[in-house]
């Protein structure tokens, strides 16, 4: 199986958001206040965010934008 059908396979596998996992708003600010350094050692925005919280959301962790990934970590996780 290539790369990009086991990616695809497992992103329909997991669509869902784990909304166990509940970030509060400063937690959330102290991690993006350091991602930059995370950034520097090319990871996403979100990737960082899922390990960082211990979050499996692959929708999240392969988001292509900060833009696009911030405004789902706000709607799903920052409570």
């Amino acid at each position: 199986m290539t790369a990009m059908y086991h990616m695809v396979d497992e992103l329909m596998q997991d669509r869902r958001t784990d909304h166990r996992v509940r970030v509060s708003p400063e937690d959330y600010e102290q991690w993006a206040r350091g991602f930059v350094f995370e950034g520097l050692r090319d990871q996403r925005y979100g990737q960082s965010f899922c390990n960082r919280f211990g979050i499996r959301d692959n929708i999240l962790f392969y988001s292509s934008t900060v833009e696009e990934a911030d405004r789902y970590i706000q709607e799903n996780y920052v409570r």
